[in-house]
Parts: C-alpha cells; sequence; structure tokens
C-alpha cells in the first residue's frame, strides 16, 4: 500500500498538500483562497530536509513557531512519503 497525497488544513485556513512525485516530496501551501503560498521539495532520503519542511509546514498551518511536538505531528505525515 502507498499513500498518494495528504490534505492537511490548519488553524489559519491555510492548506499543505503533501505528496510523492517521482524523487521527491513535495508539498504545495495554499491560502484560504487557494493562491499558492509556497512550494517545497525534498528528498525521500534525507531526514533532515524532511524535518525541515515539516517546520515549514507548521510554521504556515498554526501561524507561529512550534515546539518540537507540533513539528514532529507534521513530520509524522512527511514520513508516510519518504523512503
Amino acid at each position: 500500500m502507498k499513500v498518494k497525497t495528504i490534505i492537511l488544513e490548519g488553524d489559519t485556513g491555510y492548506i499543505a498538500t503533501i505528496s510523492r512525485e517521482e524523487k521527491s516530496i513535495v508539498c504545495h501551501i495554499a491560502d484560504k483562497n487557494g493562491n499558492s503560498v509556497k512550494i517545497h521539495l525534498v528528498s525521500p532520503d534525507d531526514r533532515d530536509d524532511q524535518y525541515s519542511m515539516s517546520q515549514c509546514i507548521q510554521y504556515q498551518l498554526d501561524g507561529c513557531r512550534g515546539t518540537n511536538s507540533m513539528i514532529h505531528s507534521y513530520f509524522r505525515f512527511i514520513e508516510l512519503f519518504a523512503d
């Protein structure tokens, strides 16, 4: 079984769409109106890169700099796409 796409919506109303595309984990972040705010690509075998992506997603969706546990909540979703 493979997870193809995960869509997360934060308290800010921003939406993160995380997917695996060929050799990258891709995250598209959109605002409340659906306008693209950020696109983030990371390697599926680089945990540091994946954690950095988690920090970006957490900040955009929660609207504040998060604690380690807040960031780890997003990191768990990204791990589903990792090698």
